[in-house]
């Protein structure tokens, strides 16, 4: 990694990059976009990796440092093509509009929804005291959203259907948004840097300690389906899950990768498909964007998450991400805000008429990074990358 010193001295470099400098009383300003992973699924504020980029600039940086505030929050999807993506699922029907629960106080970006979009949450910025503030760096994440948690992690979803999926949300898309984000920004100021968050395997073939395979499926399983071949599809899923538990003793971890239930290396293997087609997605959508005028302004960061940090695994790995507890059938998840965000759920979702919306949003944190993971994963990767490109 590289060292401090060399950071800050690039990072002010960088900001340097226009013919007239900017006058020292300007503070440095950041600009944060994207979904659960840039809002900090889980975490509270203090140990939010965009926390941590802040209070580490402020320290560091000779000038006032502060984040632009936007409408952040957990499951935003990109806002290109389809609409039917976009809301919250059980509450609203087609051509309602979606009202906004994001003044629901400090942790209702913790409510997974499309919308805003990351579209949205940028263009807000021109309707907004923030219009002329000129932005220094812009950490991005998006697109896992777009593709959706349920299609990426489908053992039975065909590649080539992934596949297209991917290339379309996380390069095609993503490229436009990163355009969208140059004409808007680094336009404006030439300094400007943006570093593009990727994704990790939240699964791994280290993942061999399983509470329950069918309890597990079912979990990830929580978003309500959209159509009846959907809804077929999990029914089938499910029954594989519960038909794989055999004999295995819940809580027990399994031996090897090779000793899972076909179901959950199926999984597993999707989980590692989506990590490497998303990695060179998003690494071809910022070489994209570095091809047009004021560049190098992008850089891709890869986060610092392992096989052997992602859930379920067995020592002597360790996981970096939120897992669940499992207790009579049922699940709990184990993150820092869960009862703030339990209590926000249960005002947005009836258990009576949207019971899968409400465990989704309950469970949410699931598979994000937790403390170590926000630090070490994120924070750390951030930091190594601004150096590189503003060098």
């Amino acid at each position: 990694m590289i060292d401090r010193a060399t950071f800050v001295q690039a990072l002010a470099a960088a900001v340097a990059a226009p013919a007239t400098p900017p006058p020292a009383e300007r503070s440095f300003n950041v600009l944060v976009l994207g979904d659960s992973i840039a809002w900090g699924q889980g975490l509270r504020p203090e140990h939010r990796w965009r926390t941590l980029l802040i209070d580490y600039l402020t320290k560091t940086l000779k000038q006032p440092v502060r984040e632009i505030p936007t409408e952040l929050h957990s499951g935003a999807i990109i806002g290109i093509g389809d609409r039917n993506q976009i809301g919250l699922p059980g509450l609203y029907q087609p051509g309602e509009t979606e009202p906004s629960f994001l003044d629901k106080g400090p942790y209702a970006g913790e409510i997974p929804s499309g919308t805003p979009t990351v579209l949205a949450e940028l263009d807000a910025l021109d309707a907004s005291p923030e219009k002329d503030t000129p932005i220094d760096l812009i950490v991005l994440s998006a697109g896992i959203n777009d593709v959706r948690i349920t299609r990426l992690l489908d053992p039975l979803a065909r590649d080539e259907y992934i596949a297209a999926l991917i290339d379309l949300h996380c390069h095609r898309h993503l490229t436009a948004l990163l355009d969208r984000i140059r004409t808007r920004c680094v336009e404006r100021n030439p300094g400007c840097r943006v570093a593009v968050l990727s994704y990790f395997r939240m699964v791994s073939k280290d993942s061999t300690k399983f509470p329950s395979v069918y309890d597990f499926v079912s979990a990830l399983l929580s978003q309500p389906p959209r159509s009846r071949a959907e809804r077929r599809r999990e029914r089938i899923i499910q029954g594989l899950a519960k038909i794989s538990e055999g004999k295995h003793e819940a809580n027990t971890p399994y031996a090897t990768y090779a000793d899972l239930p076909e179901i959950v290396r199926g999984i597993i293997d999707a989980a590692g498909r989506f990590y490497a087609e998303s990695e060179a997605a998003i690494g071809a959508a910022v070489d994209d964007a570095n091809r047009a005028p004021f560049t190098p302004a992008f850089v891709h960061v890869t986060p610092r998450i392992s096989d052997g940090q992602a859930v379920f695994v067995a020592p002597p790995n360790s996981s970096s991400l939120w897992e669940l507890r499992f207790a009579d059938r049922a699940v709990f998840p184990v993150d820092e805000v869960y009862a703030e965000r339990d209590e926000l759920c249960r005002q947005l979702y009836s258990p009576e008429k949207a019971p899968a919306s409400l465990n989704e949003c309950r469970i949410a944190s699931i598979g994000h990074p937790d403390v170590v993971g926000a630090q070490q994963g994120y924070f750390d990767a951030i930091l190594a990358a601004i150096a590189s490109v503003a060098r």
